[in-house]
């Protein structure tokens, strides 16, 4: 984890589930992340409906150049990332797992900024394939930050954590282990996963 958002909203998320393998929305408390608020959003667990923000903080309007509530997390990814994405939200409520992406913003003047996205699971009312708690910050602001608005992502890196220690066994419909490298890992869309702690 690079951006300070994601460590600082990580471990508040791994603070209030206890011994659970996630919190419930209700635990989130505003006041206890006020510092890392703006760079906060949580999804609508719908598949679909491409994931749409319920909650997204200022920075992060600020980033993309309008309110994002109501639109869809999916939306801003295009081909192979966007089938990525959704393979990694549905791992993230299927296994309470916690998904760190880097990934590169661009303008429509080219410009290009580093991001780290944090997909965390929440449970509402009791079900657990509810709510998405997430962060998205720059790496590194630059200066032209607020003023171009960023239009697209692209990814550049995907870790997989279970804080829980758990995972769900591969199914026979997943993708098939690439030689050599079935002992160490496993894919999720283009990605090769390696299971580890923090």
């Amino acid at each position: 984890m690079k951006a300070a958002a994601t460590k600082d909203l990580f471990g508040y998320w791994n603070r209030i589930r206890g011994a659970r393998a996630a919190p419930e929305r209700a635990d989130v408390d505003p006041a206890a992340i006020r510092k890392t608020l703006g760079d906060t959003f949580i999804l609508e667990a719908d598949i679909g409906g491409g994931y749409p923000f319920r909650l997204s903080g200022s920075r992060i309007c600020a980033l993309i150049g309008h309110e994002m509530k109501g639109e869809t997390f999916l939306s801003l990814w295009r081909g192979p990332d966007r089938a990525t994405l959704l393979g990694t939200l549905a791992t993230v409520s299927d296994d309470a797992a916690v998904a760190v992406i880097g990934a590169q913003g661009l303008t429509e003047l080219g410009r290009r900024i580093d991001l780290e996205i944090g997909l965390l699971p929440l449970r509402h009312r009791g079900r657990t394939h509810a709510r998405v708690l997430g962060s998205l910050a720059a790496v590194e602001t630059p200066y032209w930050l607020g003023a171009c608005p960023v239009t697209r992502f692209e990814l550049t890196s995907l870790r997989m954590i279970w804080p829980s220690g758990r995972r769900r066994p591969l199914e026979p419909t997943d993708p098939a282990p690439v030689p050599g490298l079935s002992a160490m890992g496993r894919r999720i869309g283009r990605f090769l996963v390696f299971d580890g702690g923090r």
